[in-house]
C-alpha cells in the first residue's frame, strides 16, 4: 500500500512470502487478524500483557507488557492493542528496525492492511477497503465466494499446463480461465408469491448475469431479478415450449462456459418434478460448478392455500406427491391405488388436462365417487380459488378451475370443509363450491 504525494491511497497486491512476523494483543481484533493468518498459513507469535480470548488458550503467547525491545529482528508488526501509545511507539521504532507496520483500525499508521481473503485452493481473491470498511470487504468477499466454484485446483492445473507446456496464445488462456469459472444456480421460486422466497434464492438473485425463468416464476418475483441480469422465457406448458429441455439444457452449458452466473428459475421447488436430474447431469458432464436452491413447493403451497392438512392424525396418516402428466403429455396413472390405502392423502401435480382420466382410472380402481377433491388454482397468485366437489366430479370441476391448479384428493380435504360430522355427505352436497378460503369448520379432529 502506498501513499502518493495527494495523500490518495492506492491498492497494490505484492505476493507476501513468509515474514518473521509478531502480533501485539490477545483480545478479541487480535484473533480476527490471526485467523487471517492461519487461514494463509503465515506463521506468527503472540505478545500481550494479558490474553482476553478464548483462541488464544492453545497458542504460545508470551504474556508481559508491551516491550520496544522485543520488536527487533521481527519483519512484521500488527498492532491490536487499541493503545495509542503502543501505536506511537511502534511508528517511532520501524524506522530504525525496518518492520512493515498495521496498527488496526487506524489506517494512516499501516504500511499495509488485512484483506478479506476468498481462497480457493492456489487462486486467492483478496478484498481490500483500504481500511476504511472491513466489513463492507468481508461483505464483498461473501459475494465472491458465493458465485465462484467450490474448487479451482483442475482449472489451474489446466491453465498452468497450457501456459507452460503448451505455449497457449493468452486469447486461448483466457478462454480456459472464462469457461471455468461460469457457474449454474438451480433455483426453486415457489408457487408465485414473493413471500414464499428463499433467503438462499434471493442471494443469488443478486449474482445473476442471466436468467432462464419458466412459466410458473410470476412477474413479482422477475422484478427482484438485478436490471443487468439478461432475461430468457424457457417457458414450457402443456402443447406449447418455448424451448425444450435439450435447449435449456444447452443454454445453461453455453452461458456458464462465458464465465457468467446463471440462473434457472424453476416454480415450485426444483426436486419436485423439475427436471433437476437432467440439468445437474449435462452439468456435471461438462465440468460446471452449480448449486440446488429449494423453494416452496406447490404441493405443500396449495394445501394451505385450501386449509388441507394432508398429516392430520386419525384422518390421513401420510401424503404422496405425484405427477398426471409424463413426457411427450402422457398420462400417468400409475399412483391410483394409494388411495385405497387407509388415511392417505394424494396431491396430484399437472393433472388438470388430465381429470376426466384421472375419474375413470380412480373408479376402476374402486375408489370411492364421493371421496373428497379439490382443485386449487393460482396458488399464492391475485385470483386464487379453490373448486371443492368429489371424485366423480373431477372433468366438472377442472373445467371451473382457472389454470394452473392443484389437485388434493383424500378426506383430509373433507376435514378441513367439514359443515356436518359427515363430511363425506356434506361434501357430496357442497360440490362445485367456489370457494376463496375454507369455511369454518364447527366440529374438529384431534391433530
Amino acid at each position: 500500500m502506498a501513499r502518493t504525494h495527494h495523500q490518495s491511497l492506492a491498492c497494490l497486491s505484492v505476493a507476501l512470502t513468509p515474514k518473521k512476523t509478531l502480533l501485539i494483543g490477545a483480545g478479541k481484533i487480535a484473533a480476527q487478524k490471526a485467523r487471517a493468518m492461519d487461514k494463509v498459513g503465515f506463521a506468527y507469535e503472540v505478545m500481550a500483557q494479558e490474553i482476553c480470548d478464548a483462541f488464544f488458550a492453545d497458542k504460545p503467547v508470551v504474556v508481559m507488557p508491551f516491550d520496544p525491545l522485543h520488536v527487533k529482528g521481527f519483519e512484521v508488526v500488527i498492532d491490536a492493542t487499541g493503545n495509542p501509545e503502543v501505536a506511537k511507539e511502534l511508528v517511532a521504532l520501524k524506522q530504525a528496525h525496518g518492520f512493515l507496520l498495521n496498527v488496526v483500525d487506524v489506517p494512516p499508521l499501516c504500511d499495509f492492511y488485512f484483506s478479506a481473503l476468498c481462497v480457493r485452493g492456489a487462486l486467492q481473491v483478496a478484498v481490500s477497503s483500504t481500511g476504511a470498511s472491513p466489513s463492507l470487504a468481508q461483505e464483498v468477499r461473501d459475494k465472491v465466494e458465493r458465485l465462484l466454484p467450490r474448487t479451482l485446483d483442475p482449472l489451474l492445473e489446466r491453465l498452468k499446463h497450457a501456459r507452460s507446456v503448451e505455449n497457449a496464445p493468452p486469447q486461448t488462456l483466457r478462454a480456459i480461465a472464462k469457461s471455468g469459472v461460469g457457474k449454474v444456480f438451480l433455483i426453486g421460486c415457489g408457487p408465485g408469491s414473493v413471500d414464499n422466497l428463499t433467503v438462499g434464492a434471493l442471494r443469488a438473485f443478486g449474482l445473476l448475469d442471466v436468467a432462464l425463468i419458466d412459466a410458473l416464476v410470476s412477474p413479482e418475483i422477475e422484478a427482484l431479478l438485478p436490471l443487468a441480469c439478461k432475461k430468457v422465457d424457457v417457458s414450457k406448458q402443456k402443447g406449447f415450449h418455448t424451448k425444450t429441455q435439450e435447449e435449456i439444457n444447452a443454454m445453461l452449458v453455453a452461458y456458464a462456459k462465458e464465465g457468467l452466473c446463471v440462473g434457472r428459475l424453476k416454480g415450485g421447488d426444483p426436486f419436485i418434478f423439475g427436471r433437476l436430474h437432467e440439468e445437474k447431469a449435462v452439468l456435471a458432464e461438462e465440468g460446471i460448478a452449480y448449486e440446488v436452491i429449494n423453494g416452496v413447493s406447490s404441493a405443500l403451497a396449495a394445501c394451505n392455500a385450501a386449509g388441507v392438512v394432508p398429516t392430520l392424525r386419525r384422518v390421513s396418516t401420510g401424503m404422496t406427491i405425484v405427477s398426471a402428466h409424463l413426457r411427450e403429455s402422457r398420462f400417468n396413472d400409475d399412483w391410483v391405488e394409494i388411495l385405497n390405502k387407509p388415511a392417505h392423502t394424494v396431491v396430484v401435480l399437472m393433472a388438470q388436462s388430465f381429470a376426466s382420466q384421472i375419474k375413470a382410472s380412480l373408479l376402476r380402481a374402486g375408489i370411492s365417487p364421493v371421496l373428497p377433491a379439490l382443485f386449487v388454482s393460482n396458488i399464492d397468485r391475485e385470483g386464487e380459488c379453490v373448486i371443492a366437489g368429489c371424485v366423480e366430479d373431477l372433468d366438472k370441476m377442472s373445467a371451473l378451475a382457472p389454470r394452473p391448479a392443484v389437485l388434493i384428493l383424500g378426506e383430509s380435504v373433507g376435514d378441513a370443509y367439514r359443515m356436518t360430522d359427515d363430511p363425506l355427505r356434506s361434501f357430496a352436497h357442497s360440490r362445485f363450491a367456489i370457494l376463496g378460503k375454507p369455511p369454518r369448520v364447527l366440529g374438529q379432529h384431534s391433530s
